[in-house]
């Protein structure tokens, strides 16, 4: 019966259903991948079936007739010439020839759409036939799509194996391969991680200039030597507003419903909304979107007397809209954190509307930064009158006023890595604000990858 029909499937009323039936999706491909019917599919799914819509005309192509010896057939062993070059076979048949999926696939995929490999794109190694596409398996020295480049690296240890995100070791350390994070592409040269669009996590679009309105992809330079920045350099900031609507703590947006924070900027609130692409925190901008906060995690194990685990998650009523002034932060692999961005002296960028000082001093009405470098926590700890855990980074220069302060909470440590901007922390604590012999305390993000993973899929 036609109720069977999926509502988002639109056909030509020249087509009828026949007879409800169910085909598999090979049954209507041509030798080279294009159908010959109408179908619901778009792409091959092996395995799977689909609705196929045919005119009465063309009916009968489908509704093989059967030959004089085709119960002979059924108890015959099954026949590759007999079952998929004499006939157009499906992928049960070719299942039965080939007994096993693996050995099947590798025919399917030369039988449905041809071989990718011819002619060899592989310079320097060997081409593996895939549905639509090719990979090359490249000779030891080399690598890129086509390995037609000479091997920078053998492994990760220096320079991050050259790669721009993630450097993966091979299993046999005879090599590394280069990957990337969700939102991008690994370049041809397989070591570039470049972004999809300009949406990307860890991309500042705001326009270099006031004569160039295109926006573009890639750092913009902070105002150095100064505090306040440009509007849109951190796209991800969040501004978190307590119950009465006033400002509480930062934030910073991971994608589009979930924003991380600090687990005591919690403390003593529980209805809480979230302010995105804002800039001038008491101006209308035009860029702000405002969403109140239906769910708040914050992490089980967070201690208030020693902030331990100060980190918590807020869910958003609606999925935000991501733009030149609202794009979510990167986070890093926890190998990659610890390989490349938690080194001693790496500078990062600090971002919030806290208070420029301590006591009744108001809080910033500009979105203000500060760049601070890590630092060894053997040597912070000798600054500190708390203990510090693993679950902590330290920032700052001894000597040197740059802090975060009071409203600062929750906000991003963010450092440029190869063109993408991660997230390593989030402002945690500290022992004043601005004092020359005091550092700046802040949870190491990278611990908490895998819990930040399973609340997403609580929903």
């Amino acid at each position: 019966t036609t109720s069977t029909i999926p509502a988002q499937h639109i056909f030509s009323e020249e087509y009828t259903l026949v007879d409800c039936m169910v085909v598999r999706c090979a049954i209507c491909r041509s030798d080279h991948g294009k159908d010959v019917f109408p179908l619901l599919c778009d792409d091959l799914p092996l395995g799977f079936t689909c609705w196929l819509y045919v005119s009465p005309t063309k009916a009968h192509m489908l509704l093989r007739s059967r030959r004089a010896n085709s119960f002979l057939e059924e108890i015959k062993p099954a026949s590759l010439e007999r079952e998929c070059i004499e006939e157009y076979c499906d992928f049960e048949e070719a299942r039965e020839i080939y007994q096993t999926r693996e050995a099947t696939l590798k025919f399917w995929t030369v039988y449905t759409d041809g071989n990718q490999c011819i002619p060899n794109a592989c310079e320097n190694g060997v081409c593996v036939d895939q549905f639509q596409k090719y990979i090359c398996s490249c000779n030891p020295g080399f690598e890129g799509k086509r390995c037609h480049i000479v091997s920078s690296h053998t492994n990760c240890s220096l320079d991050n194996g050259g790669c721009d995100h993630n450097c993966n070791e091979m299993k046999d350390k005879t090599g590394r391969y280069c990957s990337c994070i969700n939102g991008y592409a690994l370049h041809e040269d397989s070591k570039q991680c470049l972004p999809k669009n300009e949406q990307s996590c860890g991309q500042i679009l705001i326009a270099k200039s006031s004569y160039r309105s295109k926006p573009f992809v890639g750092l913009q330079p902070w105002i150095m030597g100064g505090e306040v920045g440009k509007r849109g350099e951190s796209p991800w900031q969040a501004l978190i507003l307590n119950a009465y609507g006033h400002f509480h703590c930062g934030g910073v947006l991971l994608d589009e419903v979930w924003v991380l924070t600090a687990a005591h900027c919690l403390e003593g609130y529980s209805l809480f909304a979230v302010r995105l692409g804002d800039y001038r925190r008491l101006e209308f901008e035009g860029s702000e979107v405002t969403l109140r906060v239906v769910k708040i995690v914050p992490h089980p194990k967070y201690n208030r007397a020693t902030m331990d685990n100060d980190i918590a998650l807020l869910r958003l009523k609606s999925p935000i809209t991501f733009g030149m002034y609202i794009v979510p932060a990167c986070l890093p692999t926890q190998e990659m954190a610890e390989r490349v961005l938690h080194l001693n002296g790496t500078m990062t960028v600090v971002t919030g509307w806290g208070k420029e000082k301590e006591g009744i001093a108001p809080y910033s009405s500009d979105l203000k930064h500060i760049n601070v470098p890590l630092m060894e926590q053997s040597e912070c700890a000798q600054y500190m009158l708390n203990n510090l855990t693993e679950n902590f980074l330290c920032a700052g220069s001894i000597g040197r006023i740059e802090d975060a302060c009071k409203g600062d909470s929750g906000g991003p440590m963010m450092t440029l890595y190869r063109k993408t901007w991660f997230l390593i922390g989030l402002v945690s604590w500290g022992e004043g604000c601005g004092k020359t012999d005091k550092l700046g305390i802040y949870t190491k993000v990278s611990n908490y990858l895998e819990w930040i993973d399973s609340v997403k899929k609580e929903r």
